[in-house]
């Protein structure tokens, strides 16, 4: 077999035109419909994995290891979405209530309210590259939303969003029975 050069193994997911969520994960990668195309602020969405923990073991009289194992890195994930569109807050923090009326210094206000919460929510994601052309998909992860409001005079409120993939149900650490991230490339018409 001869050796694949650089050019042969160019295939590059670069950029990003949309950050898709899918609530509750993806359960098949043939057949995703997302729920949000989620507004994600620029420079802010990153999903890397730690390195590996090498647990080395040594014996008398070798200065090389004997044996090595490794632990996977944690993976994590992170994102910002500036906005409080209804759907958006009852899904990040649970129910919302509507409140019809609120003065305020003799000013009328009307709109929602919800209780912050610290809730997981088990999410897949579709992200679509700049080109249209590359999806990567996500299926499972544990999510986090919070609260940020760090500087009011140059950027909107925004929830930031962390978390992990999930191994799904009756996986086990290690094993590669159930696939968890797909990569994908736009079908010729």
């Amino acid at each position: 077999m001869a050796m694949k050069t650089k050019q042969e193994l160019k295939d590059v997911f670069s950029g990003l035109s949309s950050i898709m969520l899918v609530k509750g994960g993806i359960a098949n990668f043939a057949t995703v419909t997302p729920d949000f195309d989620l507004p994600v602020t620029v420079d802010t969405l990153s999903l890397s994995q730690a390195e590996p923990t090498l647990n080395r073991t040594k014996v008398h009289g070798l200065q090389a290891d004997w044996a090595v194992t490794s632990t996977a890195g944690d993976i994590t994930f992170a994102a910002t979405v500036p906005s409080v569109s209804k759907e958006l807050v009852e899904y990040f923090l649970g129910k919302t209530t509507e409140i019809a009326q609120a003065t305020i210094n003799n000013q009328q206000f009307k709109g929602f309210s919800a209780v912050l919460n610290s809730k997981k929510l088990n999410v897949g994601f579709a992200l679509i590259s700049d080109d249209g052309e590359k999806c990567l998909l996500v299926k499972r992860m544990a999510v986090y939303a919070r609260p940020l409001f760090e500087n009011a005079s140059t950027t909107p409120f925004a929830f930031a969003l962390s978390g992990t993939i999930e191994l799904e149900d009756g996986a086990s650490s290690g094993s590669s029975s159930e696939d968890n991230i797909a990569f994908l490339t736009k079908k010729a018409d």
